[in-house]
C-alpha cells in the first residue's frame, strides 16, 4: 500500500515537471502557438525565448523540431531566432532572438 502510494506521488510529480518551464521564466505569461503537429508554450525574456512542446509526438529529434520550433517563436514575438543559438532538447529549448523592439 505504502509503495503504490509513493510511486503516485512521484508520478504525479514526474507529470507535472513536464509542463513547467525553467527558473528564468517561470512567471513570464506564455503564448500557447500550434504549427504543423506540435504545440508549443511560448516565453520571451529580453532576447531569450523559451518553448515548451506540450503536445506527444512519436521520438521526435531536437533537429527536427527546431523548423516548426522557430515558427512558433516569431508567430509568438514577431522576432526571428538566431540560428546557431539553439540549446534544450526536444520538449523544452531555448533560442536568442534578434526583435524588432530592441
Amino acid at each position: 500500500m505504502w509503495i503504490r502510494t509513493g510511486l503516485s506521488i512521484i508520478s504525479a510529480i514526474g507529470m507535472a515537471a513536464c509542463d513547467t518551464p525553467s527558473p528564468a521564466f517561470q512567471g513570464v505569461p506564455a503564448q500557447i502557438v500550434t504549427v504543423g503537429s506540435s504545440v508549443f508554450e511560448v516565453r520571451r525574456l529580453g532576447t531569450q525565448v523559451e518553448l515548451l512542446r506540450t503536445n506527444t509526438e512519436y521520438a521526435p529529434t531536437f533537429a527536427s523540431i527546431i523548423p516548426r520550433a522557430s515558427q512558433a517563436v516569431f508567430i509568438a514575438t514577431g522576432c526571428t531566432p538566431r540560428p546557431q543559438s539553439w540549446e534544450g532538447e526536444q520538449t523544452l529549448m531555448q533560442v536568442e532572438v534578434d526583435c524588432p523592439d530592441t
